[in-house]
């Protein structure tokens, strides 16, 4: 079968790492520095797909304000200061307990069905500029798929790699 015609589900990753929306933050960094993933399908109980969640949603935290209103203060003549870098900010302990993937959870994602063919998903990746897809099934989440996914997939078929 031409790997364009090839539904997703014969290249997903099925084993996935999921969060809930009560991971808190603590939990959240632990994980993705023992996993080394940056990113993590949020689901509930069900296994429904809510959302995601990845390192810019914790980057997020430190921005309080964007990048315009920032200008805006910063010329306001009664302010003195309005430094808005990721670093510079006081921040709580407390912070890793009370943050939870629900209030950093990325509800405008992309996903495809386990139906949809590799070269829909491709697409989908360019389009949106993203590197891994969730890949679900009734809102559930059966899988993830990511550009490695789809190299090895082709490096296999040329015999790049082993099968």
């Amino acid at each position: 079968m031409k790997i364009e015609k090839l539904p997703v589900s014969e290249v997903m990753n099925k084993d996935i790492l999921t969060v809930k929306p009560s991971t808190n933050l603590m939990q959240l960094i632990k994980l993705m520095r023992k996993t080394n993933q940056h990113m993590f399908p949020v689901t509930d109980e069900q296994n429904i797909l809510l959302g995601i969640v990845n390192y810019r949603g914790i980057c997020n935290i430190f921005r309080p304000f964007s990048k315009s209103v920032s200008e805006i203060v910063k010329r306001m003549p009664f302010v003195e200061s309005a430094d808005d870098e990721d670093l510079n900010l006081e921040l709580s302990s407390e912070m890793g307990m009370l943050i939870l993937v629900d209030d950093i959870i990325n509800t405008n994602f992309v996903s495809v069905k386990e139906t949809d063919t590799l070269h829909e998903a491709r697409r989908l990746m360019r389009l949106h500029n993203v590197e891994m897809l969730p890949v679900i099934s009734d809102k559930k989440l059966v899988g993830m798929l990511s550009l490695l996914d789809l190299f090895i997939y082709i490096f296999k078929e040329h015999d790049i790699i082993e099968k």
